[in-house]
């Protein structure tokens, strides 16, 4: 079976999304809280986007580098690399401490705030104003709550550090600065240059980390800047809450992160004018977790009227993941903590009061009752429900009308800019997860070097069977498991552990973003939205060490940070002209985009294209 066939057979959707109505003032939108269905209109095309053509058409004697997943390994000091990281680091946490002499102030609706100009690596200077509220802070009769508006202040706040980042779902994954419950916060960063027709574009930035680590900290503030800035678009970028707990009913309905980042959404558009923005011209962004977020956003009634577009990046809202169905049930067991027949007095809460229970246990208390109770990579947001005058209700996605008056040179319709599950290399896609084994908060299908060689085909059908389809597409598990080992075990078989461990990687890149982003490419584009796909396959070899067979070797997650804002988590290496040319490319796409819509596919220099029946795709040269 074909991973497009696939998700007919094996996936069902559900949705996140409000509490109530909402109608925003300027919005025509129809849609209301309740069970919705999905609204089909007429087809649009569907764009899709291969970096690798405009690349190898910018710069001919790159072509074949750019164009085959299998260069030569370059053998890199792993010392050298350590030096790089720490540097970066260094410097990293000196952006969080360090401003400039040359104070600049904005006047918000809450209040104003103090931050300071730093210059662009181009020459250019940027404002950057940090740690400002964006809701109340989420603490004492507020927790377990949804965004309350942020408390006004009187004196100019100190917007020159990032503020407190959100407790992760293990206390292990916190990171600087230290975590607090007080952490709603948005940190803006705009070009100096004051008098811009109409106000700034906007980025807003959703960071990821399986909605249960992760902190806006962690991107700074220089590598937006250096990008974005010399190009008149300003960057926003949030915290919001991450972690767990819904009791799946209108006790603590859940999706608070999700509300968070609403608000904060909210609270853009409004002061949008007040910091030199552009109200109309919102484009939320993110990547993993993040990039499904900016999509559930776009389908939520509480938030989709503040967006012009989306840039989705290796997340999709009908992902498993994004959804989180068994997070009622295990917060229910952490709550009451009577798991393995030995209560923990931690918690003991369960019943009418569970919230009121909750409210009173300290980050410590809950944290040994995770560590004890549940596993960790069981915790998220629960998105299978919302609630409406407090009643919980199953839903499917929310229907949208096809006009809007935020318009972002798209005329009057959604855009939205989503990787592409048809990549060159897509068994590549997830070997940060596999291969690299990264993010071991919140997953567990990392292999060690070591383990390598320990992969057969008995092995990979096990995975399959008992650990993958069992656990999140039981009620398909009969009709699909044959066609999924003939298709992923079976196919073109080869008797050796890179062929197992590749097919492995491939399938989890499928399950969990390919098929995903098959899944919400089609149904947005059947109701009318302008959906644009590129695949990005180019990476730097750099990336990856000697233990690693070269077929196992390609783009994988997250490899986009250096060239989106300039952050090596994969690994340090050189931005020679090779390197450049992908940046330059991927940057000015995105600029374009989110100043034009849709535009920059359609006229030189970078992409011109062809129409079929059903899909436009998008070529240079």
């Amino acid at each position: 079976m074909h991973p497009g066939e696939l998700r007919d057979n094996i996936s069902q959707r559900s949705a996140f999304s409000s509490a109530e109505k909402f109608q925003h003032p300027h919005s025509s939108s129809t849609c209301i809280s309740r069970p919705w269905q999905i609204c089909l209109a007429s087809q649009r095309p569907l764009v899709t986007w291969n970096f690798s053509q405009a690349l190898a058409s910018l710069r001919e004697p790159l072509t074949q580098a750019l164009h085959t997943r299998r260069l030569a390994m370059i053998r890199v000091d792993n010392n050298l690399i350590k030096r790089n990281r720490n540097v970066m680091i260094y410097l990293l946490l000196l952006s969080w401490i360090v401003a400039s002499a040359k104070s600049q102030i904005i006047h918000l609706e809450p209040g104003s705030v103090e931050g300071f100009t730093i210059t662009t690596r181009s020459g250019h200077e940027a404002e950057v104003f940090l740690n400002i509220p964006y809701a109340a802070p989420p603490i004492g009769k507020l927790r377990f709550e949804r965004p309350a508006a942020p408390i006004p202040w009187k004196e100019t706040r100190n917007g020159k550090a990032f503020g407190p980042t959100c407790y992760p779902h293990a206390r292990q994954a916190a990171v600087q600065p230290p975590p607090s419950e007080d952490c709603l916060t948005l940190n803006i960063i705009r070009p100096k240059n004051k008098g811009h027709p109409g106000g700034y574009p906007i980025l807003f930035w959703v960071h990821g980390g399986g909605y249960e680590i992760g902190a806006a900290s962690l991107y700074g503030y220089q590598g937006f800047a250096n990008i974005y800035i010399p190009h008149d678009v300003m960057v926003v970028t949030i915290q919001y809450r991450v972690g767990f707990f819904s009791s799946g009913d209108a006790r603590i309905p859940g999706n608070l992160g999700l509300f968070d980042m609403a608000a904060a959404l909210k609270f853009v558009h409004d002061n949008a004018r007040r910091f030199g923005g552009d109200p109309s011209r919102i484009t939320a962004w993110g990547l993993s977790a993040g990039g499904s977020a900016v999509g559930q956003l776009a389908l939520s009634p509480v938030s989709r009227d503040y967006i012009a577009g989306t840039i989705e990046m290796s997340g999709s809202a009908w992902a498993s993941w994004a959804l989180g169905p068994t997070v009622s049930n295990n917060s229910l067991i952490l709550a009451w903590v009577k798991g393995k027949g030995c209560p923990i007095k931690e918690l003991r809460c369960r019943g009418i009061d569970l919230k009121k229970c909750m409210k009173q246990k300290t980050v410590d208390e809950i944290y040994k009752a995770v560590e004890r109770v549940v596993s960790v990579h069981l915790l998220r947001f629960d998105m299978q429900s919302i609630s409406v005058d407090n009643r919980p209700i199953k839903i499917s996605w929310s229907c949208k009308s096809q006009t809007r008056l935020h318009q972002m040179g798209t005329g009057d319709r959604w855009s939205v800019l989503a990787t592409s599950g048809r990549a060159s290399s897509p068994r590549s896609a997830q070997a940060s997860y596999t291969i690299k084994a990264l993010s071991p908060f919140i997953h567990k299908f990392g292999v060690k070097p070591e383990d390598f060689e320990k992969w057969t085909r008995n092995k990979f059908v096990d995975f399959l069977k008992n650990v993958v389809l069992e656990r999140f597409y039981k009620e398909h598990f009969d009709d699909a498991m044959d066609e999924v080992i003939e298709y992923y075990a079976d196919r073109d078989e080869e008797d050796s552990y890179a062929f197992y461990l590749d097919r492995y990687t491939e399938f989890i890149s499928d399950t969990f973003f390919n098929v995903p982003a098959v899944d919400g490419i089609v149904a947005r584009r059947h109701t009318g939205w302008d959906m644009y796909v590129y695949s990005f396959d180019h990476y730097n070899d750099a990336i990856w060490n000697d233990s690693v067979p070269k077929r196992l070797r390609g783009s994988p997650h997250v490899n986009e940070y250096p060239y989106i804002f300039e952050l090596f988590v994969l690994g340090s290496y050189e931005m020679d002209e090779k390197e450049q040319i992908v940046a330059d490319v991927i940057q000015q796409s995105f600029i374009s985009f989110v100043k034009t819509g849709w535009q920059f596919f359609v006229e030189p220099p970078l992409f011109h294209g062809y129409r079929t029946a059903s899909e436009m795709s998008m070529q240079y040269g």
